[in-house]
């Protein structure tokens, strides 16, 4: 029999992705659309459905084009994964119409109910598993609420997007644990909704859609979607669950004591853990903890929400008003030029907040250290090194957290993770290596594999997370850079927690 094709939909900020992979990670093709966003009053911010509805189509069409170019035939696909971000949501009716907008993660127009219904913050988070945070759904189903109260109320389905996608394709109303923990609806204790949350936030468990175990079959292919893509009628959809925990599992992320160091345009640090941690465990709700894309593993996750964008921001203002590749080779070749430390110029990388641990979301962005003698270089890589302290800072706490010393890091994400400059001021900073698997879509190989541990392919996640067609290059930290920065370090770590600079 011909190896079978999982496929895998990652509908993130910027792209919806389609990601056509072998069992054993061999990607087979990739389809990409933009994702259309709307801003219909300052501070709003809403995905174009109606271009996510034509879209996920064409991109499986164009899916099933390009596998079958290679010879590889439609019912070779023994199942389909949806991905996407967490927290955006809308409402369908009674026949399955969208009668809400989508707002996205980011949208700013909602605020933090929880202590509205006298719950602390330590309960919230030992049954969610979320930083206290106003960007969840049940906070956004507040404010809809309170703006059109005779809409909410029409409401058949509230979905996440993943849900919304599944619904889509298969007709099944169907939310995954590890996505439904971003809703902050979830208990993460049993894989149920909150029974405890929905009463305090007035939200009826029959307004949300089944919640399923990780890697569950939530329906079929419909006739009409199968007709349009070229797929089999009746192939598995599953919801595979969160972007995140979904591109960590596309990188072999499944065993406790593996940590990931996930670059974009943010940045976040994840790992493993066998049980969910504590609001005290994680130094009173610091750090995300909640349900992985598998069975009986949880996530902990903390991130910087501009970590790769402060990096193209300094690289902005530091080119003039005519920015180039030419200029950007420059100043990485006068980055690489500077001293360790750069001669005390101090970076706070936070144009968006804090992130973790101290999940500050007024604070900004600041350099300090500055003189008549500072050059551009000294700037660059004085960013680069705030980046490595912050990474330094958490991952301290990860190992404290979880007892464990990861011996190396798996370092994935964008263009920045084959940086070598930053992979090797991060990897002195923390004095340990990195290890960058070959994979270019995590998140849709993800859940890609997700949807085969559903289908049975693999006997399970650790299975599915073995990859064994993805090569493995290793990144050595250099011990002479660490011991410089070993003088530095306590000094950048000073400025990231708001103390006095000290050179």
């Amino acid at each position: 029999m011909a190896e079978p094709i999982l496929v895998g939909i990652d509908i993130g900020t910027t792209n919806l992705k389609v990601v056509a992979a072998r069992p054993g990670g061999r990607v087979e093709a990739v389809v990409r659309r933009t994702m259309s966003v709307s801003h219909p009053i300052p501070g709003a911010s809403e995905f174009d459905l109606d271009a996510l509805d034509h879209d996920l189509v064409s991109a499986l069409r164009e899916m099933v084009d390009v596998i079958g170019a290679k010879g590889i035939e439609p019912a070779a696909v023994a199942g389909i994964g949806v991905a996407s971000i967490g927290e955006s949501f809308v409402g369908v009716d009674e026949e399955g119409r969208r009668i809400t907008p989508c707002p996205t993660w980011y949208d700013r127009r909602t605020t933090n109910t929880r202590s509205s219904w006298g719950m602390n913050a330590s309960d919230w988070f030992d049954i969610t598993g979320m930083v206290d945070d106003d960007i969840y759904t049940v906070h956004r189903l507040a404010w809809w609420r309170a703006q059109d109260a005779g809409r909410f109320e029409r409401v058949r389905k509230w979905l996440m997007v993943a849900d919304y996608a599944v619904f889509r394709l298969s007709g099944a109303f169907a939310a995954s644990p590890s996505l439904a923990a971003r809703s902050g609806m979830a208990d993460r204790n049993d894989g149920k909704w909150s029974a405890a949350i929905l009463e305090l936030a007035d939200i009826e468990v029959g307004a949300l859609p089944d919640l399923v175990p990780s890697a569950s079959i939530a329906g079929t292919l419909t006739t009409e979607i199968a007709r349009q893509t070229g797929l089999r009628v009746g192939t598995p959809v599953v919801n595979a669950g969160h972007d995140h925990p979904c591109a960590g599992f596309g990188c072999g992320l499944v065993q406790p004591g593996r940590m990931m160091d996930s670059v974009g345009t943010s940045e976040a640090l994840k790992t493993v853990a066998a049980r969910p941690f504590s609001y005290g465990d994680v130094g009173g709700g610091r750090y995300d903890c909640y349900p992985h894309v598998v069975s009986d593993r949880f996530l902990l996750s903390g991130h910087i929400p501009s970590s790769g964008g402060m990096i193209d921001w300094l690289l902005r203002q530091l080119s003039g008003p005519a920015p180039s590749a030419e200029t950007a080779a420059l100043l990485w070749q006068a980055a690489e030029a500077a001293v360790p430390g750069s001669v005390g110029v101090r970076i706070a990388p936070f144009l968006s907040g804090t992130g973790a641990p101290w999940n500050d979301r007024a604070r900004r962005a600041d350099i300090a250290g500055i003189d008549a003698q500072t050059v551009p270089g000294d700037v660059l890589r004085a960013g680069v090194e705030a980046l490595g302290g912050w990474l330094a800072i958490n991952l301290a706490q990860f190992e404290s957290i979880t007892g464990a010393k990861a011996a190396d890091l798996i370092l994935t994400g964008g263009g920045a993770t084959r940086n070598p400059l930053m992979n090797a001021i991060k990897g002195a900073m923390i004095e340990r290596d990195f290890v960058l698997p070959d994979v270019t879509e995590a998140a849709g190989l993800g859940a890609g594999l997700v949807a085969g541990v559903a289908v049975g392919l693999f006997r399970d996640g650790d299975d599915a997370a073995s990859l064994p067609d993805i090569e493995w290059q290793s990144v050595r930290f250099d011990p002479g850079l660490a011991e410089a920065y070993r003088t530095v370090r306590p000094a950048v770590i000073a400025h990231l927690e708001g103390e006095a600079l000290r050179t």
